[in-house]
């Protein structure tokens, strides 16, 4: 009787600490709020987070300091609902942001290869500790994605990019992103994405600027970019995939 009585205190107790914490509207410079303080003047980015539960709220970047003022409203982290999911999805954008816009000049303008271009020099690890170089694809069309956790359509054309792979066996399919091999192979694995995947390749990241990913670039066996598109769509794919095709032939 006594365990019994014991159980249903503990059950009764993780039912309310489960119900005790909230899920705010905004996380803001790391600070979760009920509702929208008085925010400094500055440059704010805004990005919406889900849990992996499906909760979401609306994390705002400011490239200035939270006032005290404001900070003060902010809710503890420990009556926040899965507070170390937001604050980590909200470290990835952060890290995305720094990583995409390094080479963003004044009036907008940054490098990305365009086709007709050679296609830069680079030394990259894929997540089984594999080192690739321009020598490695030497002689081959070479297709690589961009693709970053939080993009959804990124994720969404994972399945139909690895057909590609199947299709045409003999072009060396690469995806980059800036997480480590571990959140990549989680990602990949779940959206059964075979192709060889290159991790922490930060620089490559510069190349999104301020078009956003996905990121898809051909590369012809000669080294030369032959294509190269931002963003995904139904069209877009298809325009890829013939452009990959003729290069293949060549």
């Amino acid at each position: 009787m006594l365990a019994l009585s014991l159980i249903v205190s503990m059950g009764a107790k993780a039912q309310e600490a489960r119900t005790d914490t909230i899920v705010p509207r905004f996380l803001i410079n790391g600070y979760f709020f009920r509702e929208l303080p008085k925010l400094p003047k500055g440059t704010p980015s805004y990005t919406r987070l889900k849990d992996n539960e499906g909760n979401s709220l609306l994390a705002i970047g400011l490239d200035v300091d939270l006032p005290k003022s404001a900070i003060r409203y902010a809710i503890p982290k420990e009556q926040v609902h899965n507070a170390d999911q937001f604050l980590k999805g909200a470290n990835t954008m952060a890290t995305m942001q720094e990583l995409t816009q390094t080479n963003v000049k004044a009036d907008g303008s940054f490098y990305s290869p365009k086709a007709g271009e050679q296609f830069p020099s680079f030394c990259e690890t894929d997540m089984d500790g594999r080192t690739w170089t321009n020598d490695s694809v030497r002689g081959h069309v070479m297709v690589l994605n961009l693709w970053y956790s939080g993009c959804g359509p990124c994720r969404a054309e994972m399945p139909e990019l690895s057909t590609w792979k199947e299709q045409l066996p003999e072009v060396m399919f690469f995806s980059a992103t800036f997480h480590d091999a571990e959140t990549a192979k989680r990602i990949t694995d779940k959206h059964h994405f075979t192709w060889t995947h290159l991790v922490e390749a930060k620089d490559m990241m510069s190349w999104i600027g301020t078009e956003g990913f996905p990121l898809t670039i051909v590369v012809d066996k000669h080294g030369i970019v032959r294509y190269a598109v931002h963003g995904t769509s139904e069209e877009k794919r298809a325009e890829l995939l013939a452009k990959i095709k003729e290069a293949n032939k060549e």
